[in-house]
């Protein structure tokens, strides 16, 4: 159980960074509304990049370990058993993430900044909480 831990206490932390760009980025679209598709496309780019990592860096190092055609043969089976049916899963569970925060970035353009408050509200609370936590 020790490895499900360090993995909880990782996930838990790049959650935590993410909450404080997704902050960072939303302030300052609501610094400058007309141009608040930047801020936070930008963000939204950087974590689709860093959320695989996780899992992309392991695979890289059995590439490396077992050459090409040991690893292709070590990941083959559990890729087309669970990672193929997967894919679907992943961009509907991240489709509400994503044009959640687009929505925002719409509204604020057109001067609404309700749902942009109640979504500063709600990661202010977050990293209060972890903060809490982790002291």
């Amino acid at each position: 159980m020790l490895g499900f831990d360090v993995m909880s206490k990782f996930w838990h932390r790049i959650t935590y960074y993410r909450h404080r760009s997704e902050l960072w980025a939303l302030g300052l679209a609501m610094e400058v509304p007309l141009l608040a598709m930047l801020p936070i496309g930008f963000v939204l780019g950087f974590w689709w990049v860093i959320a695989p990592l996780p899992i992309v860096f392991p695979i890289i190092l059995l590439l490396k370990d077992l050459g090409r055609f040991g690893a292709l043969a070590f990941l083959g089976i559990p890729a087309s058993l669970v990672l193929l049916p997967a894919a679907p899963l992943v961009l509907l569970l991240a489709a509400p993430w994503f044009f959640g925060w687009y929505g925002i970035a719409v509204s604020l353009m057109f001067g609404r900044f309700t749902s942009a408050r109640a979504k500063e509200k709600a990661l202010a609370e977050s990293i209060h909480a972890y903060r809490a936590k982790a002291v």
